[in-house]
């Protein structure tokens, strides 16, 4: 029986042998690749990539696009930054220099300035009591310190007027403006001194210049046009008129010139206007019989 199941395995072996030796030539030489259900497979895994990779590449494409100008202005913004940073940088370092050197001068003008104003101060009193010549010292003696000093400087010009050294005053007031050409106040005193000397041309010169820096102020603009009137102006005197009654409507003063001004103009509507006005703010003026006799004429 042993011999016999050994023989039957032996016979076995051999035709498993067989088969093996037999087929597997043809199973290593298969082509699974051509086989229709792998080749279908194959396709749709190949249209699925080539799906992928376009959604991708056009993905990639519309985000370069989008990132392109962010990238610039990134760029850009750390240019800028860099730049500010620098500037920033620039300026603290000047300030500090500037601090520095604002402190070192500081320690030196302090004390020139207060003595400089101790000065003046004492100018101001002297000049207060009438002491005009003691005043005219003492302002000198701070112009010698601070040769900018305009309050030095205007003391020294109101204490030549006061003292009648006009020709000294008006050359004091005139540095003065140089030093300060704004100054409308410096301008009036100038204006003033001129027409005290008959020159009414460079009165009218300095009190235009006042009141195109300052017209607020309604008395400027009446005298102005007083002294218009002189020069026989008075087309351009009622424009200066018209603003001293613009900023007090109701002063009778200026509605008195209003009214000659409007006669000398032949502007008879506006002598009518200012007649009229002027009756009722001041029924008593002794000339309101004269102005109706002129305006009837007109």
């Amino acid at each position: 029986m042993l011999i016999f199941f050994l023989v039957l395995f032996a016979a076995g072996v051999v035709l498993v042998a067989f088969v093996v030796t037999r087929w597997l030539p043809q199973v290593a030489n298969l082509d699974i690749e051509n086989l229709p259900a792998e080749k279908e497979a194959r396709k749709k895994r190949e249209i699925i990539l080539r799906r992928v990779e376009t959604e991708g590449a056009r993905v990639r494409e519309i985000w370069k696009k989008r990132l392109t100008p962010i990238r610039k202005m990134w760029g850009f913004f750390q240019l800028e930054f860099r730049r500010y940073v620098g500037r920033v940088e620039r300026l603290w370092h000047h300030e500090q220099r500037a601090r520095k050197k604002g402190r070192l001068f500081a320690v030196v003008a302090a004390p020139v300035a207060e003595k400089v104003g101790a000065i003046v101060s004492e100018a101001e009193e002297q000049f207060k009591r009438g002491a005009w010549e003691r005043a005219e010292e003492l302002y000198i003696s701070a112009i010698k310190i601070n040769q900018k000093s305009r309050p030095a400087y205007r003391g020294l010009a109101d204490t030549y007027s006061a003292k009648g050294s006009l020709n000294e005053a008006l050359e004091t007031y005139e540095f003065l403006l140089r030093l300060d050409p704004d100054d409308d106040s410096v301008m009036i005193k100038i204006a003033d001194l001129a027409e005290g000397e008959g020159n009414i041309g460079k009165a009218i010169q300095y009190y235009q210049q006042a009141v195109v820096i300052n017209d607020s102020l309604s008395p400027r603009f009446y005298h102005l046009a007083e002294l218009l009137l002189k020069v026989n102006q008075p087309a351009v005197a009622k424009e200066a008129i018209l603003s001293a009654v613009e900023l007090e409507p109701k002063n009778p003063k200026y509605l008195d010139l209003l009214t000659e001004v409007g006669i000398q103009c032949g502007d008879k509507d506006l002598a009518k206007r200012s007649f009229d006005e002027l009756r009722l703010v001041n029924s008593n003026n002794q000339k309101l019989s004269i102005f109706q006799d002129r305006i009837n004429k007109l």
